[in-house]
């Protein structure tokens, strides 16, 4: 049996001191195994694959495939060091204690707002997309109308409680997982003849423009950054991991269904893009599922695939908006945010958190209308080097508990395999893609921006840490 406490701080359970982080109120939890799934998949197939999958497709070509099997492999790791750690140690903000507890005060803090704040943009931009897709059907109704709805609806599912919510986004990962399986089974029919297509298909349109790699292994690894950040939702499942019914059962099981689920979808639903429609015609203009039904003679395919993207869209949105909260309710439990983020009604939404992560996403739309469409752009694509960074912190984390729990008994996820070489060689290959990333003009702008955050997050800690108030025990 694993050894848990519920207060830590006087003896090292694990390899956790045991006084430092807030476990949930046991009689809260009410999530399973299924819709801890369900969460997941729903918090990482967003738009960030439907849409922005052309970005690295036009890097990669159809090397992207290997691409995207890195990605899960990486994604793999990281999922298997959380789930080690959280079913050692289930407390609210997850990977934000482990790095508190682990490396040091200042890691917990700067993980923690860094990502409440990339999670801040990346539920702005979601939101702005949603209402342009949106137009196709209300050409008449202004943007910044629809993206102050969709807000106010995203922050209305959140303030029904975790169950509602589990519900909520459930049902729509059901459809997007659907849709890609759908889209699957349609190619393989249109590559067998079953389905006439308006131009030639198969493996002839995938390798008929310049092979796997057309680009050479630098485009494929500067296509890299776009992919991690189609996986980056796995944090979503780690800070769902304090609010299931039975942690050591549903986190092992829930992660290893979420990883094999999305490294399947993923590569699959790639392979038929690019072999119903060659990789030089796709563009960042519109999605390649969308673009790529076009060849298929079903005109009404196009115009639903269109639909389940703005269902990906809102679904990523409540579930990023979820962890956001989460992760600020652990940082006020910690005395590095306000005290007011931690007051719970009597559904058990903690409003506080509530209120200050809604006004930070009409924060994020309003200002995104006042700055230049590309410097919006770069700060959107600035979480994703907080993708990089988060499972970094992640991976040293979880070596760092290794050797700190030696010679315990500990639950040890085989996502982790081949620890602690895996895990080594995982921060390696992060390392390397981090440097090739900055090769993208575009995406080297979406650094400099994540560094400017780092340094005002770093400020702010050293605010905070002179503050006797907030500052932690």
């Amino acid at each position: 049996m694993l050894k848990q406490r519920m207060r830590f701080g006087v003896k090292k359970v694990d390899g956790f001191a045991t006084d430092t982080a807030v476990k949930p109120d046991q009689t809260q939890k009410s999530l399973s195994t299924a819709g801890l799934v369900w969460i997941g998949l729903g918090g990482i197939i967003g738009a960030g694959f439907f849409l922005a999958s052309g970005l690295p497709i036009s890097e990669a070509g159809p090397g992207v495939i290997f691409a995207y099997l890195l990605g899960g492999l990486l994604m793999a790791q990281v999922g298997g060091a959380l789930t080690s750690l959280s079913v050692s140690h289930p407390v609210r903000g997850s990977f934000r204690v482990y790095a508190q507890e682990l490396l040091g005060p200042y890691m917990g803090f700067y993980l923690g707002w860094a990502f409440w704040v990339s999670s801040i943009l990346a539920i702005g931009s979601e939101t702005t997309a949603m209402a342009i897709f949106i137009r196709l059907w209300l050409p008449n109704v202004p943007v910044w109308l629809l993206t102050i709805i969709f807000s106010a609806i995203v922050i209305a599912l959140n303030a029904f409680g975790v169950k509602n919510f589990g519900k909520i986004e459930s049902l729509m990962s059901v459809v997007k997982v659907c849709a890609l399986a759908l889209f699957v089974v349609l190619g393989i029919m249109t590559f067998a003849g079953f389905v006439p297509a308006t131009r030639p298909v198969g493996l002839g349109t995938l390798l008929g423009s310049g092979g796997f790699f057309p680009k050479g292994i630098a485009g494929w690894s500067e296509s890299m950054l776009i992919v991690i950040f189609a996986y980056g939702g796995i944090s979503v499942v780690a800070l769902a991991t304090s609010e299931v019914e039975d942690p050591k059962r549903s986190i092992p099981r829930a992660m290893v269904w979420v990883v094999l689920s999305l490294v399947f979808l993923y590569i699959a639903s790639l392979v038929v893009v690019m072999s119903l429609l060659p990789w030089t015609a796709i563009t960042v203009q519109e999605s390649p599922f969308v673009a790529a039904l076009q060849a298929v003679n079903l005109p009404v395919l196009p115009s639903i695939m269109n639909a389940i993207i703005l269902v990906a869209a809102f679904s990523v949105m409540v579930g990023a908006f979820f962890a956001a909260m989460t992760m600020l309710v652990s940082l006020g439990e910690a005395r590095e945010a306000p005290g007011f983020v931690t007051r719970k009604g009597r559904n058990g939404v903690f409003y506080g958190s509530l209120i200050v992560t809604g006004l930070g996403v009409l924060a994020t739309v309003t200002v995104s209308y006042f700055l230049p469409a590309k410097v919006y752009a770069y700060l959107t694509s600035a979480s994703a080097y907080f993708s990089f960074l988060n499972w970094g912190t992640i991976l040293v984390s979880f070596l760092v508990w290794r050797k700190k729990s030696a010679g315990e008994e500990r639950y040890e996820s085989p996502l982790a395999f081949g620890a602690p070489w895996g895990t080594w060689i995982s921060l390696g290959v992060i390392g390397v893609l981090f440097i090739y990333s900055l090769g993208v003009p575009d995406q080297r702008m979406g650094f400099y921006a994540a560094l400017a955050l780092t340094l005002l997050i770093s400020a702010a800690y050293s605010f905070v840490a002179k503050n006797r108030t907030f500052r932690p025990d």
